[in-house]
């Protein structure tokens, strides 16, 4: 029983000294507060690909919007459009890089 504790212990020492650098991040970005019940889209523009990634979501008015950032060392620009006023309510650029 203790080698199976021990065994344990050290597996998840292990794995935590390399949990910094698997899978891909998850970026939890806030947006600004919009006009209720107005139509709102979340755009997301993969500059590396110079292309738009996907559909439009549309916005649930929640206040941010979770984006799974599909690759490191590239730049995403997130916007917010307003569908009856046809333009960006909201912009931000991210980028995750791996350094030593």
């Amino acid at each position: 029983m203790k080698k199976t504790i021990l065994a344990l212990v050290v597996f998840a020492g292990c794995a935590g000294a390399f949990a910094g650098q698997v899978g891909l991040p998850t970026e939890h970005l806030a947006l600004p507060a919009v006009q209720a019940g107005a139509e709102y889209k979340v755009c997301i523009w993969d500059e590396t690909a110079g292309g738009w990634m996907g559909s439009f979501a549309t916005y649930d008015h929640a206040g941010s919007v979770d984006f799974q950032v599909p690759a490191w060392g590239q730049w995403y620009w997130i916007g917010l459009w307003d569908v009856a006023n046809e333009k960006y309510v909201f912009g931000k650029w991210i980028g995750h890089f791996i350094t030593d």
